[in-house]
Parts: C-alpha cells; sequence; structure tokens
C-alpha cells in the first residue's frame, strides 16, 4: 500500500504534464487523473497500478490506517494470483526439500561406494588373484605350444607316460611355487612372477626337449674295444662298425 506521494508510478498509471508541473496519477479503475499533492492512492504491489478510495470503497480512515501500518496490498485481480502463488510456493518448497534429500541420500551412497573401490587391501587382493589366475593359464598355453612345435613327438609307444608326467609336474610346481614373505611383499612378489614369463617358457620347453632327447638314447649301447676308423663320412664309419660287430 502507497500513498500518492511515496508511490513508484509506471507509464500508464501516470501522467506528466511537463517539467515544471507534477506527475498526474490515473486511477486504474475509473480512469480519473489525479494532480493534486493530496490525492489518495493505493497501489497494488504486483502489477504497480493506482486505484482511488472511491473505486475501492474506503473511508479517509481506513485509508490512513493503512499508510501507517505499511501493509503490503493488492488489487483484486492481483490478489487471487497471489493466493494462488501462495499455495504453489508452499508445494514448490515441499517438492525442492524431498529433492534436496533424495541428492544428499545420492551423495552419500556415492562417497560410500568410492571408499569401497579405493579399499587397498582389496585392490592388493584382487591383483594377487588375477596374476596367479594368468599364470596357470599361461603355463598351459605354453605347454601346449611348445609340444606341438617338437618335431619328433612323443608317443604312448615310445615313451613312458608316467615319467613324462612326473616331470613336467615337477617343473610346473617349481613355476608356480609361492613365496614365504610377508603379506607387505606378496603384491610385488607376484608381479615379479608375471614379469619372468618369459624365463619360464623357455623353462618349459627345456623340460619337453630333455624328455625328448632321454628318448632318442633310450636304446642306445656303449661297446669297448673295437679300433676307431678314420674316416669323415658318418655313413662308412656307421657301416664299419655294424660289419665289426657281426
Amino acid at each position: 500500500m502507497t500513498t500518492r506521494k511515496g508511490s513508484i508510478t509506471g507509464p500508464k498509471s501516470s501522467q506528466k504534464l511537463n517539467q515544471d508541473e507534477e506527475e498526474a496519477w490515473t486511477c486504474a479503475k475509473c480512469t480519473k487523473i489525479f494532480k493534486e499533492p493530496e490525492a489518495q492512492l493505493m497501489e497494488c504491489q504486483r502489477c504497480k497500478e493506482h486505484f482511488c478510495i472511491s473505486c475501492l470503497k474506503k473511508t479517509k480512515a481506513e485509508y490512513s490506517m493503512l499508510c501507517k501500518t505499511d501493509a503490503m496490498w493488492f488489487c483484486g485481480k492481483c490478489r487471487i494470483v497471489m493466493e494462488q502463488h501462495a499455495v504453489t510456493d508452499i508445494e514448490i518448497e515441499k517438492r525442492c526439500k524431498q529433492i534436496m534429500e533424495s541428492y544428499e541420500e545420492r551423495i552419500t551412497s556415492l562417497e560410500k561406494t568410492v571408499e569401497n573401490k579405493c579399499d587397498e587391501d582389496k585392490v592388493k587382493q584382487i591383483v594377487c588373484e588375477e596374476i596367479k589366475s594368468c599364470n596357470e593359464e599361461m603355463v598351459k598355453i605354453m605347454v601346449k605350444e611348445e609340444v606341438s612345435k617338437i618335431e619328433a613327438p612323443i608317443t604312448e609307444e615310445g615313451c613312458d607316460e608316467d615319467k613324462v608326467k612326473a616331470i613336467i609336474t615337477e617343473e610346473i610346481s617349481k613355476i608356480q611355487k609361492p613365496d614365504n614373505k610377508g603379506d607387505s611383499d606378496s603384491t610385488n612378489n607376484e608381479i615379479d612372477k608375471a614379469a619372468k614369463n618369459i624365463t619360464r617358457k623357455e623353462t618349459v620347453t627345456n623340460v619337453l626337449e630333455e624328455i625328448n632327447e632321454r628318448k632318442s638314447r633310450e636304446n642306445n649301447l656303449i661297446i669297448f674295444g673295437i679300433p676307431e676308423i678314420d674316416e669323415e663320412s658318418k655313413e662308412v664309419r656307421e657301416i664299419t662298425d655294424k660289419e665289426r660287430l657281426k
């Protein structure tokens, strides 16, 4: 609520006749122009339109009381809108509160998830398990590859199967034998093992070559007392040795 003297005028509610004259106020309802300084009009706090007390059907005493209390005043149309907005504002406030509570719960949940993902002990445990699993798979793959590369494969009829299994099992157990060090060094030990995969492959290759060589020497004989001939040809030496053994 405001008097004419303290009002904030808009382009539609007041007219300025010239620079020397005071502003003229127009009632938005009766369109009457008020030029007197003591004219009694009320300004809507929402639409900023002005209304005379005659159109508002208010007495001078009521007007004076409203001016003294400095209460906010709205015209009929704006009062309906403001009442609706008051209800809507309460609903919006409740909704905003619910949204904020939901965000706080989600943030708390995310913080817990991040803490679990950053647990150093769990990370070390996962790394160790993955390295062990990779080592076992790599050993199996290397053995399979080396067996397929041997030119003279070892058959069931040509070798002792139990002996081959025993040698391979012994070498694999050496490769996969865990270290007996402290828990603080377990991760580094597993990483060092993974870095030595090339040497492990060479070890498996050597084992298979040793098995093949043992098989090739299985039926060899050593004979003493036979003179050795000075012949460069291997075939001639073999024929001569066979004739002397007849």
